[in-house]
């Protein structure tokens, strides 16, 4: 009898299959032209000859594995990397050398990525949890060209002066900014259980005003409110781009053409909150736009996600009296896009960002206690606007 159950046993095991990997994005970086051309105000970014480029990201997902995304989107040559590495952040652009990691590509630590495309990297196993950033490190022999960057992230990238720093523990900058340079995404191989949350919108998603290389953008509140509540694990995208627009491009592509990019072509996203607009009604020339444009598009972005199974949160745009932006016309135009938002039922939900940092006694503003500049929250109006959302609508 014994000996029939462990033969049974050994029968089994010997055909097992492993568990299929749950390759999820754990983190993204919208992309967005080096000088595109699209209008006046885009930015040009640097390029890069015989240095390294070290950058922080913070996956909000935990997994065994990770994957990394390069892209040369927006490239008008084949880009040439020539080493990358990653590994786990100790401080400063310091990396633990314990945890350094040699990342390959299709077997081959040189990566040639065409315009237009982008390259995923083979699994690195290397353990991420959602409470450490995580390092990458890459290296350019050749002039990198036109770059696809995301201009301003909440972390310090560093760039060394010459030669492959990739492996150093750590190195003097020759410069230090906030972007994130062709690294599109990390990928994580997440719990079978897992599920994402995007937040889609502009500068006060991806941070703009929040202090440098803490999780004090509203995104990152949200998730360390999720990480820290128990249950199945819900990751979030901060989809953010500073400048961008919903209905115009400048500073990457309008909203209405990234939304198939940066939420509806992500792998197991359930719900999207949506908090974009401002900058459509803040760069307005009088009487050149009306609430009804606005209103058009945010029809268009649900109808898009509802056909793709996603709950589609709607965020009240947030006060910005104080700011450059502010006039009696456009004040009028957020006060109608939000009167719609709340009002509508068009969102399976709405947060109500607005409330959660207008100053009660002039409700067109923000008090000097929640922001910087009187459009961008600060590190304490950003916790606010994460305290708004209910987590039960993330379940």
């Amino acid at each position: 009898m014994v000996a029939s159950v462990l033969l049974g046993w050994c029968v089994a095991s010997a055909f097992a299959v492993p568990a299929a990997p749950n390759w999820l994005p754990a983190f993204t970086a919208p992309m967005h032209p080096s000088a595109s051309g699209l209008e006046p105000g885009d930015l040009a970014g640097p390029s890069f000859k015989n240095q390294t480029v070290r950058m922080f990201v913070r996956p909000t997902l935990a997994g065994p594995r990770l994957r990394l995304v390069l892209s040369n989107q927006y490239g008008t040559a084949p880009l040439r990397v020539e080493a990358v590495r990653v590994a786990l952040r100790v401080g400063g652009n310091a990396i633990d050398p314990s945890t350094d990691r040699e990342v390959r590509f299709s077997g081959a630590s040189v990566v040639v990525i065409p315009p237009g495309r982008t390259a995923t990297s083979e699994p690195i196993s290397l353990a991420v949890d959602g409470r450490r950033d995580v390092a990458v490190s890459l290296f350019f022999l050749e002039r990198s060209g036109a770059v696809s960057w995301h201009l301003q992230g909440t972390r310090t990238t560093a760039v060394s002066a010459t030669g492959n720093q990739t492996a150093a523990r750590t190195f003097e900058p020759a410069l230090t900014t906030r972007g994130l340079y062709f690294l599109a995404a990390v990928h994580v191989d997440a719990a079978p259980d897992a599920s994402l949350v995007v937040a889609f919108g502009d500068s006060i998603t991806d941070g703009a005003g929040s202090t440098v290389d803490l999780e004090t953008s509203w995104p990152a509140r949200l998730f360390h409110r999720l990480s820290t509540r128990g249950g199945k694990p819900v990751g979030v995208l901060n989809a953010g781009l500073g400048g961008n627009r919903l209905l115009s491009d400048g500073y990457g592509p309008k909203g209405l053409h990234r939304f198939e990019r940066d939420v509806l072509a992500q792998r197991g996203v359930k719900a999207v909150i949506l908090l974009e607009g401002i900058n459509d009604i803040g760069r307005a020339p009088p009487g050149g736009l009306d609430a009804a444009r606005i209103i058009e598009g945010y029809r268009q972005l649900i109808q898009r996600a509802r056909d793709k199974g996603l709950k589609v949160y709607g965020g009240t745009l947030t006060p910005m009296a104080g700011h450059a932006y502010f006039t009696p016309e456009h004040e009028a135009l957020r006060e109608a896009v939000n009167a719609w938002i709340r009002g509508s039922g068009a969102f399976d939900a709405v947060v109500d960002f607005e409330a959660a940092v207008r100053d009660p006694a002039h409700p067109d503003a923000m008090p000097a206690s929640l922001t910087v500049d009187g459009l961008h929250p600060n590190d304490l109006g950003y916790e606010g606007m994460a305290q708004a959302i209910d987590l039960r609508l993330l379940e």
